[in-house]
């Protein structure tokens, strides 16, 4: 499969997977920040009224971002099974590290 498709659609596709890779890596290590400081776990509950909504704005921002960066970054014009699969590999791995870096501190902090 090679062929042209909306070429704003698939900077959006691009963008997206950077968006929910840099969010998904940020919560994780968010998670390890907020168990490891105190006073970022405080601060998050005093700026936000709890420190999960802080958690969840800070990664929603940081989502958004990086989507709009990943999306102004890509320059292809062409979608490929090839690009397709990188995606989809791109956001299992992410997913998968950031699985292990949340459970690996709990494991090693319990």
């Amino acid at each position: 499969m090679s062929e042209e498709v909306n070429v704003k659609g698939l900077k959006w596709m691009v963008g997206s997977t950077v968006g929910y890779v840099v969010a998904a890596l940020f919560n994780a290590v968010l998670v390890v920040v907020k168990e490891t400081y105190k006073g970022v776990y405080n601060w998050l509950a005093d700026v936000f009224g709890h420190h999960w909504i802080g958690h969840g704005i800070l990664t929603i921002i940081v989502f958004i971002i990086a989507t709009f960066i990943g999306y102004s970054a890509y320059t292809g014009k062409t979608a490929t099974n090839k690009l397709f699969d990188k995606l989809l590999w791109t956001v299992v791995i992410a997913t998968l590290l950031s699985v292990l870096i949340i459970a690996g501190f709990f494991l090693a902090h319990e």
